[in-house]
């Protein structure tokens, strides 16, 4: 029997609160969740961190794995590592003004992502202009950038692996710059480090699989931004009213906020549109992504060299930990360009000086990630296959739902491998009693109205 559990490193349910309405159980982009007895279960390692079910529980049963911001950098160093989003849940403040407030809140560092941002883009355009010779990877080559976007790759299109762009996220930059310089004058000292990814949605910090993943060597957490927004807001606005100079009095480069292309790498197409890739596309949504991954596998985009891809709308701006309406953090986001302009404020040669040095490569090559990011249950055999075309055959079901799982050769399959019986299909039950009126949930009946 599959395992299963409630929780996952991204989403917990909270079954006291579950009404089994099963809105999660259809948004669910690798079918990952179950129904049992009127409550919500996950099979973890189809999990991919998407926040789709936290976005569509009305009960508020399901919430993302985040920690509360009590206690934080009380008996330890606590380093903020900021997503672009932030600044654009705050109209008319500074990036300065915003990382002071964290300062003030308890982090001891501030670390913003836009200066990993361009260190990406360098190595990623490097990448692609070599690939333009050598065609060492196909096209087009899909970003790494949406942890989400890997995750549905790996368990949902395999083939398309060989696509991700084999360079190192800009989190991933940034958290390994951090690790490389500011912990160890603190470890010298014998103080602990904690690292705080404050994230727009249930992702953290890789996009690797969980539970193949060495524990870190230093403790790791994720802050939605949604958790610390009011607090944070609080101390923004007493900055504000001191009229201060939002000063945070940051001791490296990349612990400021100097440039537009910090707020434009949050929405949809600011990854791309700074970039030197003619032949690019960005795509944002969960339901636009798998239908464009499916377009790739077809080999309709075979001319595009580089697709950017958002599993949210509006990009990372309409992450479900956000706190703002992404429309008006979009609008937070133009006024911010208008300040600040666009521009990188890092050299290329340098940055070209450590892609030679193998500085951006990803510890796994691409295709390497099949093996990683395999699901963890056993393939199906040739006679199990025939036995879930069988049952299909026979319960003649309506994809209703009402079973617990979201549509019928799910239950099939789960019937084969032991979680579920026949007997759960409601529509076999009404013909062995046909007299009797399946009584179906209508938020999971999807044939309802199309007959």
């Amino acid at each position: 029997m599959d395992a299963v559990r409630h929780a996952t490193p991204y989403v917990r349910f909270q079954e006291a609160r579950c009404t089994g309405c099963a809105a999660c159980l259809r948004v669910c982009p690798t079918k990952a969740i179950r129904i049992r007895h009127q409550k919500s279960i996950r099979l973890v390692d189809q999990c991919i961190g998407c926040g789709a079910c936290i976005r569509v529980c009305p009960a508020g049963a399901v919430s993302a794995t985040t920690i509360g911001f009590d206690g934080i950098g009380r008996d330890h160093v606590a380093i903020a590592l900021v997503s672009p989003v932030l600044y654009a849940q705050f109209p008319g403040v500074m990036p300065g003004g915003v990382l002071l407030g964290l300062h003030r809140m308890g982090f001891h560092h501030t670390v913003d992502m836009s200066f990993f941002l361009e260190m990406y883009q360098y190595a990623a355009e490097e990448f692609i202009r070599r690939n333009r010779c050598s065609r060492a990877s196909p096209w087009p080559l899909i970003s790494p950038v949406c942890p989400v976007v890997v995750r549905l790759i790996a368990y949902q299109f395999p083939s398309l692996l060989p696509h991700v762009l084999p360079v190192l996220r800009p989190v991933a930059l940034m958290a390994q710059e951090v690790k490389k310089q500011i912990i160890p004058a603190h470890a010298a000292q014998g103080r602990s480090v904690t690292l705080y990814f404050i994230n727009p949605c249930p992702t953290k910090a890789e996009a690797r699989p969980h539970r193949l993943g060495m524990p870190p060597e230093h403790p790791e957490a994720a802050i939605g931004i949604n958790e610390l927004y009011s607090e944070l807001a609080r101390q923004v606005e007493q900055i504000l009213d001191s009229d201060m100079i939002p000063y945070s009095g940051s001791g490296y480069e990349f612990e400021t906020c100097t440039s537009g292309n910090a707020a434009l790498g949050a929405m949809s197409g600011g990854e791309i549109s700074n970039m030197d890739i003619e032949k690019s596309l960005s795509v944002h949504g969960l339901k636009e992504t798998v239908a464009y991954l499916h377009k790739i596998e077809m080999g309709i985009l075979k001319d595009f060299e580089y697709i950017e891809f958002r599993t949210c709308r509006e990009g990372c701006l309409g992450g479900v930990l956000t706190a703002v309406d992404p429309y008006i953090a979009k609008r937070n986001v133009q006024k911010m360009i208008g300040v600040f302009g666009l521009g990188r404020r890092l050299p290329r040669d340098t940055i070209l000086r450590l892609y030679e040095k193998g500085r951006f490569h990803p510890p796994h090559d691409p295709r390497e990630l099949t093996r990683l990011f395999g699901a963890c249950r056993p393939a199906l055999s040739l006679e199990e296959a025939q036995q879930i075309e069988a049952i299909l055959d026979h319960i003649e079901g309506r994809n209703c739902g009402a079973c617990g799982a979201p549509d019928c050769r799910t239950f099939a399959e789960d019937v084969v491998r032991g979680s579920a019986a026949l007997k759960d299909c409601i529509w076999q039950q009404a013909r062995k009693h046909p007299n009797r009126r399946p009584r179906v949930n209508p938020s999971t009946d999807k044939s309802r109205g199309e007959d």
